[in-house]
C-alpha cells in the first residue's frame, strides 16, 4: 500500500511545533527544583542522548529499505512482532493524553474560563482527528502555518518581553547542585515522542531526513534555551513560584490595543497540541495498517482518539493519575523503549534473519 510522503523539511517543523507543547509547560515543580536557568543544560544533555536513541531508528529504516519500524517488526519477527506496533500506539496514547492533560490543568489553574475545559480539549481532539484522518501531507500542510504563526506570535512576545530584561535575576549555573539538571534532562526525554514519530513515520519522509533532524535539534534547543533565559531574565524567583511561568510572562506583556499577550500564548500553545494529536493519531495509523497490511479502518482511528481523550480527562481531573503517568523515569524509559530499545531489536532480527538466508544459499 503506498502511503503519502511528505519533505523533511515539512516534518521536522510539525516536530518542531510539537516540541513547543513541552516547552512552554516547564515548571520548578516537574523540572525538580527552582534553578531554571538549569534547565537550558538539562536540555543540551537531552539533545545528546537523543543522538544516540535515534541511532537504531535510522539503521532499521535504512536496512529495511525504507520500511517502519513497526512495519519491519511484524514481517521480521512474525506474529510476535505484532507487538511491537501496538507499544508504539498504546505509547502515542499516553503522550498525547498527558499533552491534553496538561492543557486542561493549564486552563482550570491559570485561566478559569467561564465553560468546561473538558470541551475544549474535546475540540481540540476533534480538530487533530480530523487532520489524522485527512492524511500526514495534510498535517504538514497545516504545520507550515502554524509554525509561521508560532515565530510571530513568539517573536512579538519575546521582543516586548526583551524590555524588561534584568540580568540581576540570573542565578549561577548548579548552586543546588546537578540533581535538577539530571531531573530536567530526564522530563525533556520523558515528553519527547519524537523519536517514535520517526520509527512511525520517517520512511514517509523524503529529503535529507539527517540534516532535518540536526535542525530540528539545534532549532529546539535555541527555542527553549531563549524562553528559560528570558523567563527567569524577567520574572526573577517569582517564576519559580508559578505552575505556567512561561504564560506569567506573556500575561505581563502590552501592545496597546492587544493589551496582554496571554491569548496569544494559549493559542500558540492550543495550535502545536493540534498539530501533535494529529501526528500521534496519523502514526497509529501507520501501526493498525502495519498489523493488518490492508487500509486501516476508521473505527480504529475514533477509538484511539477516544483513548487519548478519556485518559486526558483521568489525569486532568485526578491526582492519582497525575502522580503515576507524569512521572518523568516512567515516561522516559517508555521513549527509551520505543525509540531505541524497539529499534536495535528489529535492526538486530534483521540482520540474524539476513545470515540465516546467506548460510542457506552459499
Amino acid at each position: 500500500m503506498e502511503r503519502t510522503r511528505i519533505s523533511a523539511a515539512q516534518f521536522f517543523i510539525a516536530m518542531f511545533v510539537s516540541r513547543t507543547v513541552v516547552t512552554i509547560t516547564i515548571n520548578a515543580r516537574f523540572m525538580g527544583g527552582e534553578s531554571l536557568l538549569d534547565n537550558i543544560i538539562s536540555y543540551l544533555l537531552a539533545m545528546a542522548a537523543g543522538l544516540l536513541i535515534a541511532l537504531p531508528i535510522w539503521l532499521s529504516v535504512r536496512s529495511g529499505q525504507g520500511k517502519s519500524v513497526p512495519v519491519l517488526a511484524v514481517q521480521r519477527l512474525g506474529p510476535v512482532g505484532k507487538v511491537v506496533p501496538l507499544l508504539y500506539g498504546l505509547y502515542f496514547i499516553v503522550t498525547g493524553g498527558l499533552s491534553l492533560a496538561l492543557f486542561q490543568i493549564f486552563l482550570m489553574d491559570a485561566v478559569n474560563p467561564g465553560f468546561s475545559a473538558g470541551l475544549v480539549i474535546l475540540a481540540l481532539v476533534a480538530v487533530a482527528l480530523y487532520g489524522a484522518l485527512r492524511g500526514i501531507e495534510t498535517v504538514a500542510r497545516c504545520a507550515i502555518c502554524v509554525f509561521a504563526a508560532l515565530l510571530l506570535a513568539c517573536g512579538l512576545v519575546f521582543a516586548i518581553v526583551a524590555t524588561r530584561f534584568n540580568p540581576h535575576y540570573l542565578e549561577p549555573l548548579f548552586q543546588y547542585g546537578f540533581s535538577q539538571t539530571g531531573q530536567g534532562m530526564l522530563v525533556f526525554l520523558a515528553r519527547a515522542s519524537v523519536f517514535a514519530d520517526m520509527a512511525v513515520l520517517l520512511p514517509q519522509v523524503s529529503g535529507k531526513r539527517k540534516l532535518g533532524f540536526f535542525w530540528w535539534m539545534a532549532g529546539t534547543a535555541a527555542f527553549v534555551g531563549l524562553t528559560i533565559l528570558l523567563t527567569a531574565g524577567c520574572l526573577g524567583r517569582y517564576a519559580y513560584t508559578q505552575n505556567f511561568p512561561v504564560y506569567v510572562l506573556a500575561s505581563l506583556t502590552e501592545v496597546q490595543s492587544l493589551q496582554r499577550l496571554d491569548a496569544v500564548f494559549t493559542g500558540v500553545w492550543m495550535m502545536g497540541l493540534v498539530i501533535k494529536l494529529a501526528c500521534d493519531l496519523y502514526a497509529c495509523r501507520v501501526c493498525f495498517w502495519s498489523i493488518t497490511g490492508k487500509k486501516e479502518p476508521r473505527w480504529a482511528v475514533w477509538i484511539t482518539a477516544a483513548g487519548i481523550l478519556a485518559l486526558a480527562w483521568a489525569v486532568g481531573e485526578g491526582s492519582l493519575f497525575q502522580g503515576a503517568l507524569m512521572d518523568a523515569g516512567w515516561m522516559t524509559v517508555c521513549t527509551v523503549t520505543v525509540g531505541a530499545v524497539l529499534p536495535w531489536i528489529v535492526w538486530i532480527a534483521g540482520l540474524i534473519k539476513k545470515r540465516g538466508k546467506g548460510k542457506a544459499n552459499p
